[in-house]
């Protein structure tokens, strides 16, 4: 396997921070791979897209990407890869086409040698017909399927895709997916995907890195991770007063979670031995509107007690 990313030990220190915004990021990536980067606001995700990109440069450690330091090989590095960044600059006054053909001029691409996959990719995402508008007159979500557009004018050997769904309907996600899907498949491009969308990163990507305050919590399978740290769960809605009554005292208070003044989640795990009897209450107690659901955890759920646990720990 070529390695496309190698971050060894890999710091970023700001002056005005009291911490590292990354501190001794270790991890690699293959060719082919599709990684999603999670992490709350502020854990260090945007600077290590920042890194990567050659945007910003490293306080400490060692970063390569596509055989070359994204600083020191600048243009090679730059050639090798593509980035949707979550908000790109846009002339606001100049036609969608024209945005385009500034991207090409940039990474010295010839309008003639482009101007046929452009097309393809405008027909793709349904912006053939408003390729001629000014962009101030685009929506949201044109102007993001726009950026896709303007980040694939060639096929790249890392697409770093930074919050890709944000202003998408559910059928411009589903567009993203599929050529996206592609690119990887039939082209072995390694994608970077960083989304606050956590389901569409447990649907789309083989392995999820979990940054927080700076550091790497987190390196595995979505499964994986959903099977370490996620919990199952169980919903009982009990509208009856004297139903719930029945149910707090049948269960210690610490495995009941009260979601609503009906509803209560229970620790599937933490209430094993008294579920036999949690069903039966419900049973008995259907025809006053009381219902049951098991819930499997998500990556979501996961994610969740991840960075819930890593709070703790750094409370403690």
């Amino acid at each position: 396997m070529t390695a496309i990313v190698v971050a060894a030990g890999l710091t970023k220190k700001y002056q005005a921070m009291s911490r590292p915004a990354l501190s001794d990021i270790t991890f690699t990536l293959d060719q082919g791979e599709v990684i999603g980067l999670l992490g709350p606001n502020g854990a260090g995700k945007t600077t290590l897209v920042k890194l990567m990109c050659g945007i910003t440069s490293r306080s400490a450690g060692a970063l390569t990407v596509c055989g070359g330091d994204p600083i020191a090989d600048a243009a090679t590095v730059k050639q090798a890869i593509a980035a949707v960044h979550q908000s790109g600059p846009m002339d606001n006054m100049l036609p969608a086409i024209d945005q385009v053909r500034i991207a090409a001029a940039f990474r010295g691409l010839r309008w003639r040698d482009v101007r046929h996959r452009v097309d393809e990719m405008l027909s793709l995402f349904d912006l053939q017909e408003v390729a001629g508008q000014l962009a101030f007159t685009l929506s949201g979500g044109q102007r993001r399927r726009l950026q896709l557009v303007r980040a694939l004018l060639t096929v790249p050997s890392l697409l770093i895709l930074d919050e890709p769904s944000a202003g998408l309907d559910v059928q411009g996600r589903r567009q993203m997916w599929e050529l996206i899907a592609k690119l990887n498949v039939e082209h072995g491009t390694t994608i970077i995907w960083t989304s606050h969308y956590i389901e569409e990163i447990e649907r789309n990507c083989s392995r999820v890195l979990i940054i927080d305050r700076g550091r790497l919590s987190a390196d595995d399978a979505p499964a994986t991770l959903v099977a370490t740290y996620g919990k199952q769960s169980v919903l009982v809605r009990l509208p009856d007063v004297e139903d719930r009554d029945r149910l707090q005292a049948l269960l210690p208070a610490a495995r009941v979670t009260t979601a609503d003044e009906a509803a209560f989640t229970l620790d599937a795990a933490g209430v094993d031995d008294h579920l036999p009897s949690v069903i039966d209450l419900v049973r008995g107690a259907a025809v006053r509107g009381a219902t049951i659901e098991f819930r499997t955890p998500s990556l979501e759920d996961a994610y969740v007690a991840l960075v819930d646990q890593g709070r703790e720990g750094v409370t403690a």
